[in-house]
């Protein structure tokens, strides 16, 4: 068996947060110690308990997974701390609400899995979140596997939180979006904070609305801006988009659809929003604007019918998509002609105050394509951008710049406007500069089948290609293989490439040929009878490649035991219990200790076979 460690840990052999304790010849393991003032929760009923005034104050932990289906639990106020402990809140949503009304400026909710089904009839306009309606102090470390039906009347929806003004990080989204929505977001719905970090939205997102009149979604954020913005700069880093988002018919209207962002607003006192090292891999299908990272850029908002008084700059650097873009056909008895702008990073803009706009160092590889026939006199597709509108207006001075960008996507030239780059420009200060898009071109058909071309149109076949993001290996028949685990060129080495094509590097991946999850090292090769450190979190890839999770395993060495995680992660924090109850120490690397171990006070025997305790005696004897 080997080692491979994403990061160094200390090499301790202890009783951990556990304590040992001797009383008449006994041995017991008290449960984990936290500070003081601590209040811990152990079950459903528990957390209700506490949260049934309406607040929660002061500092909660979870001691274990608990269940809300018994006990709803709906619209509480956080305003302290509630450390999850790396468990899981099941039945959220089971009270027809968000668990968490708002979380307080000093509030923080971190470290905890939230899973259930969210199912809204409104009749009225709300704001729906996985886990909170509003955020205003700090999410962190969070999951949300609820997935969030709604009908009736149009809601905003966040599938961490609705509305945020605090800060969102290190969060990711499982759950589902579908049903009569005005804004989506898989992470925010609207927002007003300072900070949104690597967050991950894998949900997809399904609005359903009659018409389709100016709604807003993003793989991230639906909204970015707001009209009171204290910050002076917004940061939304490291985030990623893997859901496909979708609406279920073109409509009366337009819809604002990004991969990231839906729609970016200048407004209020913000001076500088910066995307930084975001990137789409989901599918995108909407009547509109749409962009792989943002749908549409509106800088030059006003506020009670004055402009807004402060420079606005908005930078977009080191972000990437590699989605299909389709844009819907018109419905033929829609009462208005809506046309489209796509665009492989963003859709359209409209600027009318003094700043910069800069998108750089960014690129797309997803095909843009329109459905149907029913092409509209304005139909504009561009590469890299759709339509770029720059406007001076009392006396404010604009700028558009487009720099070091790539397209290598399709782009279907049916549009009226259609461009490799740009695919139409109106206005004054606008630049584009040192982009490429010549060379290696990729097509995404609908059922997802990737294809290679050179620049002289030629199939590119039995060969890897990289496209400045991703891996791929074209076959014989000049498509890409996908879903495939698979021998690299050396025959030693076994490699996959995912479902959209993309060769996988230093990550764990669920493959669904072989239906369980694997590990790929930095070269792309598959992890077996090893353990792996990512973070503090310890993992075990058996002798077939499988992250060991759900239960208690055995070491590929045959010998060893250890228990495994629903998460993947293993035990590895001292003393605990095995499938029969007996006490057990985990080592550091995740084995249960056998024969005689030592914490320097005591030395312990645990059984030769499978580890369990059997009686200890002091060191000194």
């Amino acid at each position: 068996m080997k080692l491979r460690r994403k990061r160094v840990a200390a090499l301790v052999m202890a009783a951990g947060l556990g304590i040992l304790s001797v009383a008449g010849g006994s041995m017991t393991v008290f449960a984990d110690t936290y500070a003081a003032g601590t209040t811990v929760i152990s079950s459903g009923q528990e957390f209700a308990s506490y949260a049934s005034s309406g607040s929660m104050y002061g500092n909660y932990v979870l001691a274990c997974d608990i269940d809300l289906s018994a006990s709803p639990v709906g619209g509480v106020q956080l305003e302290g701390t509630l450390d999850g402990n790396g468990h899981t809140i099941y039945g959220a949503g089971s009270g027809g609400q968000s668990v968490f009304q708002n979380i307080g400026s000093q509030g923080a909710l971190k470290n905890v899995t939230f899973d259930g089904t969210l199912n809204v009839n409104a009749t009225q306009y709300l704001d729906i979140g996985g886990i909170s309606k509003n955020n205003a102090g700090t999410i962190e470390n969070c999951v949300s596997r609820v997935n969030i039906n709604v009908d009736g009347a149009k809601v905003r929806v966040g599938g961490i939180v609705s509305q945020n003004v605090g800060t969102v990080k290190n969060c990711t989204n499982e759950g589902d979006i579908y049903g009569t929505i005005s804004e989506a977001g898989g992470i925010i719905g609207s927002n007003g904070g300072a900070l949104v970090s690597d967050c991950v939205n894998k949900g997809n997102i399904t609005i359903k609305n009659a018409d389709e009149y100016a709604y807003r979604v993003g793989g991230i954020i639906a909204d970015d801006g707001d009209y009171d913005l204290p910050q002076s700069a917004v940061s939304v880093i490291n985030c990623k988009n893997s859901g496909d988002l979708k609406t279920t018919q073109a409509g009366t209207g337009c819809t604002y659809m990004g991969g990231i962002i839906g729609v970016a607003m200048q407004r209020g006192t913000q001076t500088t929003v910066s995307y930084t090292n975001c990137e789409n891999t989901g599918n995108l299908s909407a009547r509109g604007n749409v962009g792989g990272i943002i749908s549409y850029i509106e800088y030059g908002m006003r506020k009670n019918n004055a402009t807004v008084p402060t420079p606005a700059n908005l930078v977009m650097d080191g972000c990437w998509n590699s989605g299909t873009i389709m844009g819907m056909e018109q419905e033929t008895n829609a009462p208005y002609n809506t046309a489209i702008n796509l665009g492989g990073l963003f859709g359209s803009t409209s600027v009318s105050c003094t700043g910069t706009i800069y998108i750089k160092n960014s690129g797309n590889t997803g095909s843009l394509y329109l459905a149907g026939n029913n092409v509209q006199e304005y139909d504009t597709i561009g590469g890299i951008g759709g339509r770029i509108a720059t406007m001076s207006d009392n006396g404010t001075t604009p700028y558009f710049y487009v720099e070091n960008c790539k397209n290598k996507g399709y782009v279907d030239t049916r549009a009226s406007f259609a461009s490799e780059q740009i695919g139409a420009s109106q206005g004054d200060n606008i630049a584009v500069t040192g982009c490429d898009y010549s060379g290696d071109h990729y097509k995404t058909d609908a059922d997802g089948t990737i294809h290679a071309y050179r620049a002289d149109g030629s199939k590119i076949i039995n060969q890897f290609v990289f496209d400045g993001r991703y891996t791929y290996y074209f076959q014989a028949d000049g498509t890409a293989m996908r879903d495939r685990l698979t021998y690299h060129p050396d025959g030693e080495h076994i490699i996959y490439l995912d479902t959209k094509g993309h060769e996988v590097f230093t990550n764990f991946q669920y493959c669904p040929s072989v239906g369980y999850t694997c590990y790929f090292d930095s070269q792309g090769y598959l992890y077996k009878d090893q353990i792996t450190f990512v973070g503090n979190n310890v993992y075990y890839l058996n002798a077939n490649g499988a992250m060991e999770q759900n239960g208690w395993f055995r070491f590929a060495n045959g010998r060893d035991y250890g228990y495994g995680n629903s998460d993947g992660t293993i035990k590895a924090d001292g003393w605990g219990y095995d499938p029969y109850g007996r006490v057990v120490f985990y080592h550091w690397n995740g084995m249960v200790a056998r024969g005689l171990i030592s914490d320097g006070a005591y030395y312990y025997s645990m059984d030769n076979t499978d580890g369990h305790y059997l009686g200890q005696f002091p060191v000194s004897q």
